[in-house]
Order: C-alpha cells, then sequence, then structure tokens
C-alpha cells in the first residue's frame, strides 16, 4: 500500500507540473499575443496579391481607383492668376476612392495610409480626416498636416493656390500625403470581414486630383501605398490558444481528481489502520483469556507471531500480508480455551485420553474461527498448525504441501518458542539443541525450506533464542 500512496504522490506532482508548464506556456502566448497588439505592421500595395482592381495585404484588401470606375471626371479650365498669368493648364479632375477590408481574424485597431503620387497633379479638399503633405515642388520637402475641410482656418505653409473649389496643392511624382484616419467617421477601428454578411465595416475615402494635360478618358493609377496599422488580437478566437486553455483545464481536473482520490485514500487507510488496531486488540484481549488458563504459556501466541510475521517478511509478502499472517499466528492455539485447566497445567506427562483431548484444540479452534471472515485463511493457522510435513500430525494426517503453507510456518514458529520456553514439564532448551531440533526434523515434522528461512533468521539475530 506504502508503493501505491507514492506512485499516487508522484502523480499529483507530475500533474501539478505539466498544469503549471501547461499554464506558463498559456501565459507567454498570451503576453506574445499582446505584444504584437503593440507592435506597428507594414504592408504596401506591392507586397499584395492584385485581383483585377482588388489588393489582397495580409491583413485586409484593398481597392483604389476611380469612383464609379472609368466615369465620373470632369474637365477644368486653364487657371490664371490676378495678372493673367497661367498657373496650370486644362486639366482632367477624378475623385479617387480608396476602400479598405479588414480580411484578418483581428481589430484594426488604427492605421495611416502613405499614399504616393503616379506622377505631378494637384490635390484637392475633398475627404474626411487630417493629411499630412510631403511636398517637393519648391525644391525643398515641405511638411504639413491639414484638415482641408477647415483649410480656411489653417495657415497653410505648403505650396498652393486656391480657387473656386478650394486649396490646390500641387505634388510632384514621388511626393506622398499620409491620410489619418478618423474615428469620428468611422474610419477605424475595423472589425474583421464577416462571412454571409452583405454589409461590412470597411473604411471608404475619398480624395479628389486634378491631373493637367490629360482628356476625360485618362486616370492615372496609384499603385504605391504604404500603410502602417496595428492588429489587436483576440486570444480567445486563436485555436492555438483554445486548445493550450483546454489542455490546462483537463491537467486541472486531473490534478483536482488525484489529490481528492489521494485524500480519500489517506482516508480509508487510516480508517483500515484503526479497524486493523481493532481487530488486532480484540484479538490479543481473547488470546488474554486463553493464557489466564495456562499462565504457563503466557505471552507464546504473542512470540509464535512475531516469529511468523518475520519469516513471513523473509519470504517476500508486503506489509498487509505481514500482518494478517500475524493476526492469523496470534490465534493458532484460541481452541485451548475449551480445553480444561487440568489438562493444560498437568506438570505430568499426559494419558493418551488427556493427549486426544488436548489435541481437539485444532479442531475447536478452526470451528471457532469458520465465520472471521475480515482476514482470509484466518482458522487455517489454529486448524492446521500441528500437522506435519511428513503427514503423521493432525487432526487430518495431511502431508507436505498439502498443508497450508501459512501453517506449516506457524508449526515451526510454534515449536521454536515451545522449545525456547520453560514450560511445568521442562526448562527451555539451549540454543544448539534448537537448533539441532529443527535441522533433524527438516522434511519431518517441519517444512524444509522453512526451517533453512527460520536459521537464517536467527544467524541474523532477526529471531533470538536460548536467552
Amino acid at each position: 500500500m506504502k508503493k501505491k500512496i507514492s506512485k499516487d504522490i508522484i502523480a499529483i506532482i507530475l500533474t501539478a507540473i505539466a498544469y503549471v508548464v501547461t499554464f506558463a506556456v498559456i501565459a507567454a502566448y498570451y503576453c506574445s499575443v499582446k505584444n504584437e497588439s503593440n507592435n506597428i505592421k507594414e504592408a504596401s500595395l506591392s507586397s499584395g496579391a492584385f485581383n483585377g482592381d482588388i489588393y489582397s495585404l495580409s491583413d485586409f484588401d484593398v481597392k483604389i481607383g476611380p469612383r464609379g470606375g472609368d466615369s465620373g471626371a470632369w474637365l477644368k479650365d486653364p487657371i490664371l492668376d490676378d495678372d493673367g498669368n497661367e498657373l496650370h493648364g486644362a486639366s482632367v479632375g477624378i475623385i479617387y476612392e480608396m476602400v479598405i477590408n479588414n480580411t484578418s481574424d483581428a481589430v484594426i485597431t488604427d492605421w495611416t495610409a502613405d499614399v504616393y503620387m503616379p506622377e505631378f497633379m494637384w490635390i484637392n479638399n475633398g475627404w474626411n480626416g487630417k493629411v499630412e503633405f510631403h511636398q517637393t515642388t519648391t525644391g525643398k520637402e515641405l511638411t504639413q498636416m491639414i484638415d482641408l475641410r477647415e483649410y480656411q482656418s489653417v495657415d497653410i505653409e505648403l505650396d498652393y493656390y486656391i480657387d473656386h473649389t478650394g486649396p490646390m496643392i500641387p505634388l510632384e511624382k514621388g511626393d506622398r500625403f499620409v491620410y489619418l484616419p478618423s474615428k469620428a467617421d468611422n474610419e477605424f477601428p475595423l472589425d474583421p470581414v464577416k462571412e454571409n454578411e452583405e454589409v461590412n465595416d470597411s473604411a471608404i475615402i475619398g480624395f479628389i486630383v486634378y491631373i493637367p494635360d490629360q482628356g476625360l478618358d485618362y486616370a492615372a493609377v496609384f499603385d504605391n501605398v504604404v500603410f502602417h496599422y496595428h492588429l489587436q488580437k483576440n486570444a480567445w478566437s486563436d485555436p492555438v490558444f483554445i486548445t493550450l486553455v483546454g489542455f490546462d483545464i483537463a491537467w486541472l481536473v486531473i490534478l483536482i481528481g488525484l489529490v481528492m482520490s489521494h485524500i480519500r485514500v489517506l482516508k480509508l487507510l487510516k480508517q483500515k489502520k484503526h479497524d486493523a488496531q481493532i481487530i488486532e486488540q480484540s484479538i490479543k484481549t481473547f488470546i488474554n483469556f486463553v493464557e489466564a488458563k495456562d499462565p504457563n504459556t503466557k505471552g507464546h501466541s504473542e512470540r509464535v507471531a512475531e516469529i511468523t510475521y518475520a519469516l513471513a517478511d523473509e519470504m517476500g509478502y508486503d506489509s498487509q500480508k505481514c500482518n494478517n499472517i500475524r493476526c492469523i499466528a496470534l490465534m493458532h492455539d484460541c481452541g485451548k480455551i475449551a480445553i480444561p485447566v487440568n489438562i493444560l497445567q498437568k506438570p505430568a506427562k499426559l494419558t493418551d485420553e488427556e493427549y486426544e483431548t488436548i489435541k481437539r484444540h485444532t479442531t475447536v479452534g478452526g470451528e471457532m474461527l469458520r465465520d472471521f471472515t475480515s482476514i482470509k485463511d484466518m482458522s487455517m493457522g489454529a486448524l492446521y498448525h500441528h500437522e506435519r510435513y511428513d503427514g503423521k500430525g493432525y487432526p487430518h494426517g495431511l502431508k507436505g504441501e498439502e498443508i497450508p503453507l501459512i501453517a506449516r510456518m506457524i508449526c515451526v514458529a510454534d515449536s521454536l518458542d515451545a522449545m525456547n520456553s520453560n514450560r511445568c514439564y521442562r526448562p527451555k532448551l539451549t540454543k544448539e539443541v534448537i537448533i539441532d531440533e529443527l535441522v533433524k526434523n527438516k522434511g519431518k515434522q517441519f517444512d524444509p525450506e522453512i526451517v533453512d528461512r527460520t536459521l537464517k533468521l536467527i544467524k541474523q539475530g532477526v529471531i533470538n533464542i536460548g536467552e
């Protein structure tokens, strides 16, 4: 049972370690997801797959082009300053639209778009949110953030002019503007596109350009746009995270189950130990009644039990079995309670009739213990401990291994203690005589193997005789 408890504790420790390790992995994975959400990601149209008029990037789709396809353009006459000088010649005006759909499994919390000019053009004031211009038309780079819807209240530092449509800001090829989306206009955060839904949470922005010296059938291609964004991942939508949590919950359930099982085992062991104490105390109390009839044999049953226990341990039985064998040996002479005192305490040699009477203690003891089922084979010791290995014993004349092993063990222990004790009819024998008697009766009265093990225990000092 000790081995079982040890295995239970090892199982609990290993399961607890597995639970802690899995929990640590979950925490590390969750932190990695959070850290990834804090990192700025970058994607450009050139890194995506182009399908028709849609660029598919790693986390979102982008569609950018004239609103309504190629239609909707208009012509703008040349613009002259107050002195009649031409500011720019005839041009085509086009409204461009950029639509962004979140195709990832996470939320795009915020984003910006760097839109690079494919050729020289003017940017007009028609879209939402703030724009940061990076302009080189004056020969040096000018940078300014402007909300073109509120240009009247802004001191524009860029190269520009104003006509009836508002500010006209020229940008060379390679210049750019950075679009800063408006949360108030629901341009961020962007939730993932949901399947089977006709309306999705898209960011739609528009800007007006004027391209000089072009006709109504012309449209510039904006194929150089760089996005910077944060992707807020939800760990609970990640299959790996959910799997790890499932494993951790499983380990926790197993751990709780093992601990509860171990607690129940400890309670059962405590109760079993208590029950064993009750049984042993009851047996000893009964033995006291038996030995009260023959004071000369006081302590004999206890000594026989100890010798038998030592033999059982030597023969490799576990502690539980050894304890049961000890209890069986304690009761080997219980039948003597039915034998008259005058026969038990008679100092002289018994008559044949008296001898037959005293032999009855084996069958009486076996009958008395017949219903004692708490310990298996409880009656075997009392009934068969006077059987001889050569078949000349009583009550049934069993021979060799017909005799239960436990009875053969008690037979040696009983005779050994009898020879090592003072009796009313003789003093105890010396150690040499006892050993000689054991050896001479190997294969006769005693099982040879048990005698050999007894002699080994005597030599080791486990069994003491002659003292």
